[in-house]
């Protein structure tokens, strides 16, 4: 399966690809387009639709991906719907539309283990002592600042390609146990 994919940044540019490919096994070209920001997203994604209807890449799915901000994913997702249906340039593929409850940051934030084991990799000690303060067990709109001491905590840089690595490596139970929406999010990817 061809899928493109909308995201907000440049973090999310590099580690919803990497998701996308660990939740379903078939995918084969990817189209991705960042738009540099959620004010952004709203006026350019149904360019980018259109845009991925060019015969030569064959894509059979879209998904337009971005942040909730810790509020209801589902109004947003609505939205961002009638946003298209709006724009007169109706697609002709399928067309996903996601809020990520809270943030990206809230689900990568969910496996220190996988954080750790990176910080390793690129031959970072893992510090012994306790990060000194708590993650909440839920996501949370403080997760983009944790996700950054977290990082800095294992001598990691809040870089898009260390988002992608923890997304190729992050344990996905981890991640529906802090953020149930996840598991939709793999539905929808999956179906």
């Amino acid at each position: 399966m061809n899928i493109g994919i909308v995201v907000e940044g440049a973090d999310d540019y590099w580690t919803y690809p990497a998701l996308a490919k660990r939740i379903r096994m078939d995918i084969g070209r990817l189209q991705i387009r960042e738009c540099g920001g959620k004010s952004r997203l709203k006026g350019r994604f149904p360019g980018f639709l259109k845009e991925f209807q060019n015969p030569a890449w064959q894509i059979e799915r879209a998904f337009v991906i971005r942040d909730s901000d810790c509020n209801p994913p589902k109004p947003i997702e609505e939205q961002l719907r009638s946003m298209l249906n709006a724009s007169g340039r109706p697609p002709g593929l399928r067309v996903e539309f996601f809020a990520v409850p809270c943030m990206l940051e809230s689900w990568l934030l969910s496996d220190l283990h996988s954080i750790r084991e990176i910080a390793g990799r690129r031959g970072h000690a893992a510090p012994v002592r306790d990060l000194g303060f708590q993650i909440a067990t839920m996501q949370s709109s403080d997760d983009k600042e944790l996700f950054s001491r977290v990082l800095a905590h294992f001598s990691l840089p809040a870089t898009p390609a260390v988002y992608k690595e923890i997304a190729e490596s992050i344990d996905f139970t981890a991640i529906g146990r802090r953020c149930a929406y996840f598991e939709e999010f793999a539905r929808r990817i999956r179906a």
